[in-house]
């Protein structure tokens, strides 16, 4: 006789959270004490970013990148600044760094 195994359905009406993926609005970056404006686009090797002081290109700066459920604390290395003046939201600079492990 064959066995009767008692296997749930799976669950189709829930959300799949691991496969959803943050939108750059969700992150919140800061550099030192200052927080980013903004965050554009992370990746897993870069994030690019809206700040209110220029980033010398090459410098290394520790950083703190949070979302919901995510926290990273690493450095970045500036490769990229590029100075944006909007109408409406005024002057900042726009900037691109490479991640690299935590540096003490």
């Amino acid at each position: 006789m064959a066995e009767k195994r008692n296997t749930p359905p799976p669950d189709v009406d829930k959300p799949r959270t691991a496969s959803r993926r943050l939108r750059a609005d969700q992150y919140e970056l800061k550099i030192r004490w200052d927080r980013a404006r903004q965050v554009v686009d992370v990746s897993s090797s870069s994030v690019t970013f809206d700040f209110d002081t220029p980033l010398k290109v090459g410098s290394r700066f520790p950083v703190s990148l949070t979302a919901p459920g995510v926290a990273i604390s690493t450095t970045i290395e500036v490769s990229h600044c590029r100075l944006t003046v909007d109408p409406e939201t005024g002057r900042y600079f726009r900037v691109t760094g490479r991640f690299y492990p935590y540096v003490e």
